[in-house]
C-alpha cells in the first residue's frame, strides 16, 4: 500500500464566501454554470479583500483561489502539472505543451521555442499587415449600418494569418470548413468545461447514454480534419520548395523556421514522433486563433465605448505610420499607446480568466503552505478591489501602463505566468498591434459595454452585449 502523508493539519486560508456542509462550493459553481466569469469576479474579490488568498472545495477536492501576485507567481512557477479538466482535452490536443507535463513538457517547450523567437516573429509582419488589410476590407459593408457582431470576421482572420503565417501555407479558401473548424473547437470546449462541472459525466457509462459521447467523436474528427489539411498542404509546399530549389533544407538549421517547419524538421530528426507534431500542431491551432480574436473584440469594444483613448489611439498611429503605411519592425516599440491600450484590455478582459494548476508537493506561499495533493487557482481576472493597479482599478485607463511599476510580472498573467507562460504571447502582442493599426486608421468605433456577458469554456468568450458599429474615418 502507497503511503500518504497526512496533511490536514496545515492551517487553511479563508474559506471563499457560499461554503456549505458536505458539497463545499459544489452550489456556486452549478448557480453560476451559465456566467462562471461573474463568479470569478466576486471570488476575486472576495479574495481580495481576505488578502489575496482564500480556499474552497467542490465536494472533497481542496483549492486555493490566489490573487496576490506573488504568491501567483510563486505557485505558477512550483506547481506546473495541469489540472485533469485539461486531461479531457487529450483527445484534441495530445500531449502538445499546453496539456503536457514533466519531462515531456520540458522537452517540448525547449524544442519549440526556437519558432517563437523575435526574428522569426518579425518575419511574419508581411502577413500580419497584409491579413489585417484584408480584415478590415471584408467589414466595410457594416460601415454605417449600426450595430454587427465581429467576432466571425476577426476569428476567421485570426485562423487564416495562422495558416500562413505560423504554418507557411496558402490561404484555406473553403469558407465552410473553416466555420465548421471554429464551431467544433466551441463545441469540444463547452464539452470540457461540461465534464468537469457536472462531475458525473466523466463516468464513461453515463456520458455515453446522454449521447454526449457520440457529440464529441463527430467534434474531434472535424477538429482533426483541419490539423490533417494543414500538414498535407505544408509537406507539399516543402516538397515543391525543394524541387524547385533543386537543393534540401538543413534539418539542423531550426533557427529561423516557421512552426510547422521546424515541427516537420523535428519529426526528420526523429525528435518528435507524428503522434507528437500531430498534438503541437492542433494545441498551436486550437490556442492560436481564439486568444487573439477575443482579445481583439474586447479591445474595439473598450475603445468604442471610450472614445477619448481612441482618438489618442489613433494619433499616435497617424503620428508613428501615417494614414496608410505598413507597421514596420522599427515602428512597434514605438506604438507605446497602443501596446498600454492592449496591456490594458489584457488586464480587465483576459481572454483566459483561470490558471488551473495541480499542487503536486507542499509549496510555501507568504503566508500558507498549499497542501499536497490540492489544485490553485490564479486568477488573471481584474478585480476591482486590488488597488496594486494604481487609481480606479474599476476603469479602463491605459494611462496606467505608461507610469506603473508592474515588474512582478503581474501584467503577463494573462498570457500565463512563470515557467508555463504562453510561448506565443510575442506572437499575439505583434499580430493584434498590426491589426490595430489598420483597423482604426480606417474606422471610428463605436461601442457600449455596459450590456457584455461572457462564458467560460476554458477561454472566457463575450455571448452578448459586445457588438460594435463602425464608420469611415476618410
Amino acid at each position: 500500500m502507497k503511503y500518504v502523508r497526512d496533511t490536514s493539519s496545515i492551517p487553511l486560508p479563508p474559506a471563499a464566501t457560499g461554503k456549505l456542509p458536505i458539497i463545499g462550493h459544489a452550489h456556486m459553481l452549478f448557480l453560476y454554470f451559465t456566467n462562471l466569469p461573474e463568479l470569478i469576479k466576486l471570488e476575486a474579490d472576495d479574495c481580495a479583500k481576505q488578502g489575496g488568498i482564500t480556499h474552497f472545495s467542490f465536494f472533497n477536492e481542496l483549492y486555493y483561489l490566489i490573487f496576490d501576485s506573488e504568491d501567483a507567481l510563486t505557485a505558477s512557477n512550483a506547481c506546473l502539472r495541469r489540472h485533469y479538466s485539461y486531461e479531457l482535452a487529450k483527445g484534441w490536443m495530445g500531449n502538445g505543451i499546453a496539456l503536457a507535463s514533466g519531462d515531456i513538457w520540458k522537452r517540448h517547450r525547449k524544442l519549440l521555442t526556437p519558432a517563437f523567437s523575435l526574428p522569426v516573429i518579425n518575419g511574419f509582419l508581411d502577413v500580419f499587415n497584409s491579413q489585417s488589410k484584408k480584415m478590415a476590407s471584408s467589414m466595410e459593408p457594416c460601415v454605417g449600418k449600426g450595430s454587427f457582431d465581429h467576432i466571425p470576421y476577426l476569428t476567421h482572420n485570426a485562423l487564416e494569418t495562422l495558416c500562413v503565417g505560423t504554418f507557411g501555407i496558402d490561404t484555406i479558401d473553403d469558407t465552410k470548413f473553416l466555420q465548421k473548424y471554429m464551431e467544433s473547437a466551441h463545441a469540444m470546449l463547452e464539452i470540457v468545461v461540461d465534464k468537469v462541472i457536472k462531475f458525473w459525466l466523466q463516468n464513461y457509462f453515463i456520458y455515453r447514454l446522454t449521447g454526449l459521447k457520440k457529440k464529441e467523436d463527430e467534434v474531434l474528427k472535424n477538429l482533426h480534419e483541419m490539423g490533417d489539411t494543414v500538414l498535407q498542404k505544408k509537406k507539399a509546399t516543402m516538397k515543391n520548395e525543394v524541387l524547385n530549389n533543386n537543393a534540401e533544407f538543413d534539418i539542423t538549421d531550426t533557427k529561423h523556421k516557421t512552426f510547422l517547419e521546424l515541427l516537420l524538421k523535428l519529426s526528420e530528426n526523429g525528435a518528435l514522433t507524428d503522434t507528437e507534431i500531430r498534438g503541437e500542431l492542433n494545441t498551436i491551432i486550437a490556442t492560436g486563433f481564439e486568444t487573439t480574436s477575443n482579445q481583439l473584440t474586447y479591445t474595439l469594444l473598450l475603445l468604442g465605448a471610450h472614445p477619448e483613448v481612441q482618438e489618442k489611439l489613433y494619433k499616435e498611429l497617424l503620428e508613428v505610420l501615417g494614414p496608410e503605411r505598413d507597421v514596420e519592425k522599427d515602428d512597434v516599440n514605438k506604438l507605446v499607446y497602443t501596446n498600454a491600450v492592449l496591456m490594458e484590455s489584457l488586464r480587465m478582459f483576459p481572454s483566459l480568466s483561470l490558471l488551473l494548476r495541480y499542487v503536486e508537493k507542499d509549496v510555501k506561499l507568504k503566508n500558507y503552505t498549499m497542501r499536497a495533493g490540492s489544485y490553485c487557482i490564479i486568477c488573471p481576472l481584474a478585480s476591482y478591489e486590488d488597488k496594486s493597479w494604481g487609481a480606479h482599478p474599476d476603469q479602463f485607463r491605459p494611462e496606467r501602463w505608461l507610469h506603473g511599476d508592474f515588474r512582478h510580472n503581474k501584467e503577463f498573467a494573462a498570457f500565463g505566468l512563470g515557467k508555463r507562460a504562453c510561448i506565443g504571447r510575442t506572437y499575439a502582442m505583434l499580430s493584434m498591434k498590426v491589426t490595430l493599426a489598420h483597423f482604426l486608421r480606417r474606422y471610428r468605433v463605436k461601442g457600449d459595454i455596459s450590456n457584455l456577458r461572457m462564458k467560460y469554456s476554458l477561454v472566457t468568450r463575450p455571448v452578448s452585449g459586445h457588438e460594435i458599429s463602425i464608420e469611415r474615418r476618410i
